[in-house]
């Protein structure tokens, strides 16, 4: 399995701005003196996480958005780079392609929508309410556009996202990057709402949330509102609209690489960090294309025998099917995928076949 790594580059960036703030002068130290600053960040998203969500800003400085980055930065380009994989390419158009990102932050959504996009025209709107973060985002790209995205232009919008209404300009693409779980139900349900209609015909609102337990199953209420509501269709990561089928929130569980300079902060941090988990949506108001195969969305820890792979798995059909699936049907590229199988991953298969046991079924591959 291939992890994409995070983009040099944009690490060098992050660690220069840290250096100047911070007056070091070897990398180590620059993350020694910020170690503080991410200590206080990871605490507020996790142990010291307020209750009625996180309402006090914590981009205010340059500092800090240069913290957030070097510890975050890299775990949302690496969430955002799993689920662009799992989509069909983005419809063409006449026109750059015209991407709003809500709540941007310093940027790492758009960076890697940016990159998965490659050399196509791109129109990049980021709205947050953190001037400073805006500022960064903004010097980013103008330092990396002529190497990384020279089809691209950008557009600022410093403004809390409730005063985000529907107008006459439309998107291509909505992405909503760990926002929804900092707003009341009532919030996450209106900008939801303005998101969709603010889609161009055909376009994509991209939804990816941490699992934040103590807000409830927000997620699927929120695919429920799209599919009865909103007129929009699913189309990742589950592989039916039917009623969600799972007893617990849908996530992805990842592996993925990690970059130097996160490896060295955690080496004090002792954050674990080995596994991405996240929830996530892809919707859109163009209708479902007919799947030429059955899609099965793995949703457990899948467990390994001699010859075969077993796994549970959310299947076309609406239902959760405890899949066996023979090593003996898999090319040798397969059987190795099938070794390092993990929860949210797509299974493209030809056939389910009951087996004598009424909770288990066999998968066939698609050819």
């Amino acid at each position: 399995m291939t992890h994409v790594a995070y983009p040099v580059e944009l690490e060098t960036h992050w660690l220069q701005v840290a250096q100047a703030e911070t007056r070091a002068t070897t990398i180590r130290d620059v993350l020694r003196r910020l170690l503080p600053d991410i200590q206080r960040l990871a605490d507020r998203f996790t142990v010291a996480r307020p209750a009625d969500g996180i309402a006090t800003p914590y981009l205010r400085d340059t500092r800090a958005c240069a913290a957030y980055s070097l510890f975050y930065a890299p775990q949302t380009h690496a969430r955002i780079a799993h689920v662009l994989a799992e989509l069909p390419p983005f419809p063409e158009t006449a026109q750059p392609l015209r991407v709003l990102d809500l709540g941007a932050g310093t940027g790492a959504a758009s960076w890697a929508l940016l990159d998965h996009l490659g050399r196509r025209p791109v129109a990049l709107t980021a709205w947050d309410h953190s001037r400073p973060a805006l500022r960064c985002l903004h010097e980013l790209f103008a330092a990396l556009r002529r190497a990384r995205w020279p089809e691209a232009t950008l557009r600022t919008n410093p403004e809390p996202l409730e005063n985000f209404v529907v107008s006459s300009e439309k998107f291509d693409v909505v992405l909503l990057h760990y926002v929804l779980n900092e707003l009341s139900p009532s919030a996450r349900r209106t900008l939801l709402a303005r998101a969709a209609r603010s889609l161009a015909p055909g376009g994509r609102i991209i939804l990816c949330e941490p699992l934040v337990h103590e807000a409830g199953d927000f997620m699927r209420e929120l695919r429920t509102q799209a599919l009865a509501d909103l007129g929009l269709h699913v189309l990742a990561p589950c592989p039916h609209e039917q009623a969600c089928p799972l007893g617990e929130p849908c996530h992805d569980v990842r592996t993925w690489k990690i970059s130097q300079a996160l490896q060295i902060l955690n080496a004090a941090l002792h954050r674990d960090l080995r596994h991405l988990a996240f929830a996530f949506l892809v919707l859109t108001p163009a209708e479902r294309e007919p799947a030429q195969t059955i899609r099965a969305r793995v949703v457990g820890s899948p467990a390994h025998a001699k010859g075969q792979t077993l796994c549970p798995a959310c299947c076309s059909d609406g239902q959760i099917h405890r899949l066996q699936l023979l090593h003996r049907d898999f090319d040798t590229a397969g059987r190795k995928d099938l070794r390092h199988l993990e929860r949210g991953q797509m299974l493209r298969l030809d056939s389910l076949k009951p087996l004598g046991d009424p909770a288990l079924v066999r998968a066939v591959p698609a050819p």
